[in-house]
């Protein structure tokens, strides 16, 4: 199977073989850097995986916003698109990154520090907010270039998973 899979706004294509009727896949990303490995994906509970990448292991959280993903892997979040390479509306799903974009809490936690106002101009992957979830600060970055629209919550508030902090238009 090929993918074009774009992960915050850099292009890839993904080629994945499975062996047998498991959760083992071959995988080879050409792009930037061209990888090849083994990997182990298996959904130990619904958006929550565990993933064999060669010799590296982690959790990968997923939840889905519109047409993207936002894949957030310890203290990293990406967001990413697939699509099959054939699919002629590929082209139209990247514009669809154009919309407006929630940044949602992913777990429970206190808001301890907002870094933009709104109406600021924020470029992708620039802080906008700190989390404290799991005795943990997290800063949330902004998921594509533009507008701050809209900031819900206040600095001491808490959160629950999946709530909109902020909206970048």
């Amino acid at each position: 199977m090929r993918l074009r899979v774009e992960v915050n706004g850099k292009v890839f294509e993904l080629s994945l073989q499975r062996h047998g009727n498991g959760s083992d896949y071959t995988y080879v990303l050409e792009g930037a850097e061209n990888k090849a490995e083994p990997a182990s994906v298996v959904e130990v509970s619904p958006g929550v995986f565990s993933v064999l990448l060669g010799t590296r292991s982690f959790t990968a959280y997923l939840s889905k916003d519109r047409e993207r993903l936002e894949v957030s892997v310890g203290s990293e979040r990406h967001w990413v698109s697939l699509s099959d390479r054939r699919d002629r509306r590929a082209g139209a799903q990247a514009n669809a990154a154009s919309g407006p974009a929630e940044v949602r809490s992913q777990m429970p936690g206190k808001i301890i520090k907002f870094l933009v106002e709104p109406g600021s101009a924020v470029k992708a992957g620039q802080g906008l907010l700190v989390v404290e979830a799991m005795k943990m600060q997290n800063e949330m970055k902004s998921p594509k270039d533009g507008v701050v629209a809209k900031i819900q919550g206040y600095e001491g508030a808490t959160v629950n998973a999946g709530e909109t902090l902020v909206v970048i238009e």
